[in-house]
């Protein structure tokens, strides 16, 4: 399944189409419209060129993870985990998320939509 930003710079491929669409209610999930399909970050494939930006906002938690976009069109493609995990007492997990707002619509209407509590965690 290949999903593409706004312009067509960026695409990601997908192994499978998802299961669910997680809306999370954090800061930049909330501010960019950000729904994640997760899956195993060596499973997608993501091509064309893109700018990150290192969520460092969260004054009580280091950085963890990268939002990336495209320079043309700005649509959030995707966040990738840091690859310096910064948790001594946590495993880094093998996951990243992709835009779920890049899927067609009536396969996103189709979907169960689980809430996370990103604002609180």
């Amino acid at each position: 399944m290949e999903l593409s930003c706004h312009c067509g710079g960026v695409t990601i491929t997908l192994p499978h189409a998802p299961d669910e669409i997680i809306r999370c209610n954090c800061s930049v999930c909330r501010k960019t419209g950000f729904l994640a399909l997760r899956y195993p970050e060596n499973s997608v494939a993501v091509a064309g060129k893109v700018d990150g930006y290192v969520r460092n906002d969260m004054s009580d938690e280091p950085p963890c993870l990268t939002l990336w976009h495209c320079p043309s069109c700005g649509v959030v493609t995707h966040w990738t985990l840091l690859d310096e995990w910064p948790y001594d007492d946590m495993e880094r997990p093998d996951r990243m998320g992709v835009n779920g707002r890049l899927l067609d619509p009536e396969l996103a209407k189709s979907l169960p939509v689980r809430e996370v509590d990103g604002a609180s965690a």
